[in-house]
């Protein structure tokens, strides 16, 4: 029996000092807010069981969650996309940095990969005027040679003003 969930880390940054605006007056400088990234709900794969003594993938496309295996057979329960909240000043542009893929270990002592992780956001996100962006990912699970335990694994999520 495999069961699949992600822990995710977030991370603070702020944003860096434009060398060419110390020319301009004291007062026209507009600080911006410190980014804070935050996990709203983590990535999870729900529990599968393998139906062959190949490898198995589980898929969670980051725009619908619409969730597809192959070589595997779902238990129940909910897979669900990652959902990350970022908040910061209003209309500022941001890059938003995570791994294309992970390693994941299972408390039996296997491994599994996650790869293909892709969000949903737009090409030059922007925080919206309330100060938050919210974005959602997801990703593909690929268990090989019968791997079993409850896999967990962290996705490093950085953001920074553009």
């Amino acid at each position: 029996m495999l069961a699949f969930a992600l822990s995710l880390s977030g991370s603070t940054a702020e944003a860096q000092t434009c060398q060419l605006c110390e020319s301009v007056p004291s007062a026209a400088k507009v600080p911006l807010r410190p980014l804070a990234v935050s996990i709203d709900a983590t990535l999870d794969f729900s529990t599968a069981v393998h139906t062959n003594r190949g490898a198995g993938s589980i898929t969670i496309d980051a725009r619908t969650g619409r969730r597809q295996l192959i070589g595997l057979v779902s238990l129940g329960g909910p897979a669900l996309v990652g959902t990350v909240t970022i908040t910061g000043e209003p209309f500022a542009r941001v890059v938003v940095d995570m791994p294309a893929s992970i390693l994941l270990n299972s408390n039996l002592g296997a491994v599994a990969d996650v790869t293909q992780i892709r969000s949903d956001l737009p090409p030059h996100p922007m925080i919206g005027q309330d100060g938050r962006l919210v974005f959602t990912f997801g990703g593909r699970l690929t268990v090989r040679d019968e791997a079993a335990g409850d896999f967990r694994g962290r996705i490093p999520i950085t953001a920074d003003y553009e």
